[in-house]
């Protein structure tokens, strides 16, 4: 599998991607909001949770970005900073991952609108976005570029001894 290293450089306005109606946005924030709320993620998210304890990220500035309709989840993203999976980020920089769009939502722009907000979160502090696709998830990889992200390089997925978490996302050529 070629994976597509794509990366927004520091101070670069986000897109505009206008909040649909009716749609509203949660933050969540391990290290501010404290464990997560109940949810169709709270297992994963209490990995997250415990990982910013125990200082396994670079930095406390995790974040996950969730939109919501009338009590349903629609999309959600998550922010996170330099940790070992991601050895090609600098300190400072932040890699958005983990995209998930309701099937029944999709092609609503709502991944924009996260991706834009999440932009937003980072600040005028952050260091490079990074945003990491399988390079034949086209759907991901057209709106990557159209938030303004550019192509830096190409590379892979490690699995050692077969063992997906213990990998990382490797640049094996820069463009």
């Amino acid at each position: 599998m070629t994976v597509l290293f794509y990366a927004r450089e520091p101070g670069v306005p986000p897109p505009d991607a206008p909040l649909p109606v009716d749609t509203s946005i949660r933050r969540w924030r391990p290290a501010a909001d404290g464990l997560p709320p109940r949810g169709p993620r709270r297992r994963r998210n209490l990995c997250w949770w415990g990982m910013t304890r125990l200082g396994v990220l670079a930095d406390d500035r995790f974040v996950e970005i969730s939109l919501w309709r009338w009590g349903r989840l629609l999309h959600r993203l998550i922010l996170t900073p330099r940790w070992h999976r991601f050895p090609f980020m600098a300190d400072g920089d932040l890699q958005i991952g983990d995209l998930w769009t309701d099937p029944d939502a999709r092609g609503r722009g709502l991944a924009r609108a996260a991706i834009a907000e999440a932009l937003r979160s980072a600040g005028d502090g952050a260091g490079r976005l990074w945003y990491v696709v399988d390079a034949a998830n086209m759907p991901s990889v057209r709106l990557v570029e159209s938030c303004g992200f550019a192509l830096v390089g190409k590379g892979r997925r490690t699995r050692p001894c077969g063992i997906a978490p213990a990998g990382r996302f490797v640049i094996d050529r820069e463009d």
